[in-house]
């Protein structure tokens, strides 16, 4: 349906110029809405009857809701059929996502329109969205939310032009100045006498505290007053009330009209996401992506498009954990392993250290020697020497790791780093090992790498970092090799680190992103990202959430992981 007009009738005016009461109406596609009041003046029952209007005119093809809800009081309208998405602010990140959904709206909404404004778009108009903001103070007086004010602003310019129309409700004039000129359409209940000044410029006499009756100036002419008068002047009216969508009337209506339709919903997330509420969140559009095996499982959900986001290990090969302890590390591993540890195609190398935090509930779940080779301290092996004269000697687990990747993974006999054999670095002079690599690959093995001795500076870590991963990346994707760094500490060296970093195609961080990279981040993946921007775009995190960096296609989300069950 192409909208030239989107007019609501919210009450009655009295205008004593003309001498006539006419019907309080505005133009959604002309105005953006303000409305200051006073607590319990009738705030909002404004956004109610708004949006109860909207039901009732409207179709999910044509009009989109969002709501952003610092007063509490708006959470009966989540699962109305043209309500996208109702967010209080019991987490950050909601409040980012709502400013995200508008901003990438109003792009969308530039290229469809083809450089024209929304009413003479004609066939191009695409979908309208109201943005609801219940309480704008609230916002306005964190701190946390100044990253967002910059882009409430661009809404409020740009963003009717384009189909785009924001109704506030504020309990007061502070902070309001720079916005006020975005808003045609204002209206003030139950005010001190200098508020209404701030707002229209113009002195008015308070009218009382009675539930939505105040001031408001006019900017649409109802169709039945033909004389003239000043419309910027502010005219006292009064408010209907909103009707109650719990009313039978109300809800019969809503199944006639919209039957099982919708818009399309962005759901709040609990604060732990379970695999059995995973399919409430996921969209219709995004089933396929439930779907998974030992190649492709879910592990989160993208807060911003609310789709489920999968690790497909056909394609990515070599993966780093980073985050801050307690914060989820080891649950994200065993959801990265689910579904390997119930494929026997599938062997493990665990590279644990004295901690053992990857024996209970991950390694331990295969048997050692079964599919399953775990290292975690030193240990004597029996080793020979040319002669093929047999002794015992303490290897640390690097060592032992090495070691174990040579005789089974990559013959390093004939390596060298600045003409001198690496095995006769590591392990000494005169110390032969024999190695099956190039007699038999063995293919379908997952390396899950814990320990702290990959990030010492000590020779064979270097040699890992420098020659060993890269040569095993490599080959990755022929042998569908798989390598987890499941908590990557600092690496001192830079040349490891730029190895090390150069061999990741995805890293996860558990941790607020940019505190992390104002940190850490040039030591790590995450070294080229903007720490301005990044607390911009990205709030803090809450515990299960974090974020997926895919260095090949340079794209950064924020996810809210599943949390596995605990054994």
């Amino acid at each position: 349906m192409i909208k030239e007009k989107m007019l609501c009738i919210l009450g009655r005016h009295d205008i004593p110029t003309i001498q006539e009461q006419p019907l309080f109406m505005v133009d959604l596609l002309q105005s953006n809405i303000m409305l200051v009041g006073s607590a319990m003046s009738g705030k909002t029952n404004l956004i109610k009857l708004l949006v109860t209007i909207l039901h009732k005119k409207y179709r999910e093809t044509d009009e989109q809701i969002f709501i952003l809800d610092f007063g509490g009081s708006l959470a009966d309208f989540e699962n109305l059929p043209l309500v996208a998405a109702y967010f209080d602010n019991a987490n950050e990140e909601y409040v980012k996502r709502v400013f995200k959904l508008a901003e990438d709206q109003l792009k969308e909404n530039i290229i469809a329109l083809k450089g024209k404004n929304y009413v003479s778009g004609g066939e191009n108009q695409p979908i309208h969205t109201t943005l609801f903001i219940d309480n704008i103070n609230a916002f306005l007086d964190e701190p946390r939310y100044y990253a967002y004010q910059e882009k409430l602003a661009k809404l409020c310019r740009d963003g009717l032009s384009k189909g785009i129309t924001l109704v506030v409700t504020a309990g007061s004039t502070k902070g309001l100045t720079s916005y006020m000129n975005s808003f045609k359409q204002k209206i003030a209940l139950d005010l001190p006498a200098d508020s209404y000044t701030d707002i229209f410029n113009h002195k008015i006499i308070p009218v009382g505290d009675n539930q939505g009756h105040g001031y408001a100036n006019v900017t649409v002419i109802p169709p039945d007053i033909k004389s003239t008068f000043p419309i910027q002047t502010a005219y006292e009216m009064q408010l209907h009330k909103s009707d109650d969508i719990y009313s039978e009337t109300f809800t019969d209506k809503l199944k006639h009209y919209f039957e099982s339709r919708s818009v399309r919903k962005y759901k709040r997330f609990p604060n732990t996401l379970t695999e059995k509420e995973l399919s409430y969140f996921v969209d219709q559009n995004d089933a396929e992506n439930t779907v998974h095996s030992s190649d492709t499982i879910p592990i989160g959900l993208d807060y911003t498009e609310c789709k489920t986001y999968k690790m497909d290990f056909k394609s990515t090969k070599v993966i780093a954990i980073y985050g801050k302890k307690e914060f989820g590390k080891t649950n994200l591993l065993k959801r990265l392993l689910k579904n390997m540890f119930e494929d026997e195609r599938y062997n493990f190398i665990f590279f644990d250290d004295g901690r053992e935090q990857l024996k209970k509930g991950i390694a331990d779940k295969i048997p050692i020697g079964i599919r399953n080779t775990y290292i975690n301290g030193y240990s004597d092996v029996v080793m020979k020497n040319k002669t093929g004269v047999e002794s015992s000697v303490k290897l640390s687990p690097i060592q032992l790791f090495i070691k174990h990747i040579h005789e089974y993974y990559m013959d390093l006999s004939d390596v060298k780093r600045m003409g001198s054999s690496i095995l006769k670095e590591i392990f000494g002079t005169g110390v032969v090992i024999d190695s099956e690599a190039g007699l038999e690959v063995r293919k379908n093995t997952v390396f899950v790498l814990q320990s702290k001795f990959l990030y010492v500076h000590s020779f064979a870590a270097k040699i890992f970092m420098e020659i060993i991963l890269p040569s095993l990346a490599a080959r990755a994707e022929e042998n569908n090799w798989i390598f987890i760094f499941s908590d990557v500490k600092n690496i001192s060296d830079s040349d490891d680190r730029e190895y090390f970093n150069s061999s990741i195609e995805t890293a996860f961080l558990l941790d607020n992103i940019a505190e992390f990279v104002s940190e850490r981040g040039s030591k790590s993946v995450f070294g080229n990202m903007d720490v301005k921007s990044l607390k911009e775009e990205y709030a803090r995190c809450e515990i299960g959430d974090g974020y997926v960096y895919s260095i090949e296609k340079d794209e950064l989300k924020k996810l809210k992981f599943i949390k596995e069950d605990e054994v």
